[in-house]
């Protein structure tokens, strides 16, 4: 999504990409999400993969995510790429929980 264009790494664009995700495609067809951080800017057109706040995402986009009712109870599965801080990253994204 983000290396496609679509900026979700602060509270106002994520609203916004997924606000306009919800009317083209909708929420009801969203089955699961890849979580990783980008290790280039949005429009990059490189799908890099980055461990959950060292990317252009940044720690606020995946609170964003974790955040957002709409996500409901799909899974979300963590394709970082440092597995020696895999429970410290999902440990963070648990704490967003509300």
């Amino acid at each position: 999504m983000f290396a496609a264009g679509y900026d979700i790494s602060t509270q106002k664009s994520y609203e916004k990409t997924m606000d306009e995700f919800d009317e083209i495609v909708g929420f009801n067809y969203l089955c699961a999400m890849h979580l990783n951080d980008a290790k280039f800017g949005v429009g990059s057109k490189k799908d890099r993969h980055e461990s959950i706040g060292k990317g252009y995402i940044g720690i606020k986009g995946f609170e964003c995510i974790i955040k957002d009712r709409r996500i409901g109870d799909i899974p979300l599965i963590l394709e970082t790429i440092d597995e020696s801080i895999w429970v410290k990253e999902i440990e963070l994204l648990h704490s967003f929980e509300s």
